[in-house]
């Protein structure tokens, strides 16, 4: 990589490369920082699905977002490290050819009813002019149920119905 003088360097978009190892070094300096990393990733607009582990159907729904959509909004990390004081990530991002990332995280971390927690994730991000347009995520259902129902589930209503708490999960 060759320097940048400082007007390219504040014109050009970040690579895929560069998203990639922000994402690596948020998720390894913690959870409050992976949640940073990804508020800034994505598009104003972007594609999401959400899916259990294991083989994606051949052509899954996606789901048109905006961007103060994901995460639930700017107070989940908040609200996950008060109700969850114990909680860890640990886990990396990846690029791959054709302006792609790939990664996967364990949440772990003491549920406020007991539970051990152990929510692994795995992740895949188009991107395009620095920016995530499309987001496959891929995790345990019921355990993604404890974790949201622990965070009083904070998607409710945002678009994405595999990430609210499901009727008879509710408490």
């Amino acid at each position: 990589m060759t320097a940048f003088d400082r007007d390219e360097a504040l014109s050009v978009p970040e690579t895929t490369a560069e998203l990639a190892g922000r994402l690596r070094d948020g998720i390894a300096a913690g959870f409050l920082m992976y949640a940073s990393v990804e508020a800034t990733m994505f598009a104003p607009s972007f594609e999401t699905c959400m899916l259990p582990l294991g083989p994606a159907p051949a052509d899954p729904a996606f789901i048109r977002l905006d961007r103060g959509t994901v995460g639930g909004g700017p107070r989940v990390p908040t609200i996950a490290s008060r109700l969850i004081p114990d909680l860890r990530i640990a886990g990396t991002a990846t690029e791959r050819p054709g302006d792609v990332i790939v990664g996967d995280f364990t949440l772990t971390g003491t549920l406020p009813d007991g539970w051990a927690l152990h929510l692994h994730t795995e992740f895949r991000c188009e991107v395009e002019g620095g920016l995530v347009t499309r987001y496959v995520v891929k995790n345990d259902p019921e355990e993604f149920q404890r974790f949201v129902t622990a965070l009083g589930n904070p998607y409710a209503g945002k678009g994405v119905a595999t990430a609210e708490v499901r009727e008879e999960d509710a408490r």
